[in-house]
């Protein structure tokens, strides 16, 4: 992992990280619940594509994959941390 200034978010269960990682952003999705770490296939350019893409990663993850109820208002709150 680069480091540098990356963000956090939490949506429901799953935690989002955007990253800087070999030129581009990176999206993650950390669901502890069912063991996942999942990488998003596309690579941004910036910070703001990669946090963009999070929140529809996040709902399919939970309604698609899982068939689970959304309990989370549909808003993420996205935290600075130096990874």
């Amino acid at each position: 992992m680069t480091l540098g200034h990356s963000y956090k978010a939490q949506y429901d269960y799953v935690e989002l990280t955007v990253e800087p990682h070999a030129g581009h952003w990176r999206l993650t999705l950390r669901d502890k619940r069912h063991g996942e770490d999942i990488v998003h296939e596309d690579e941004f350019a910036t910070a703001g594509e990669a946090q963009d893409a999070a929140l529809p990663l996040a709902e399919h993850h939970i309604k698609i994959q899982h068939n689970d109820t959304l309990l989370m208002p549909v808003r993420l709150s996205w935290k600075d941390y130096q990874s």
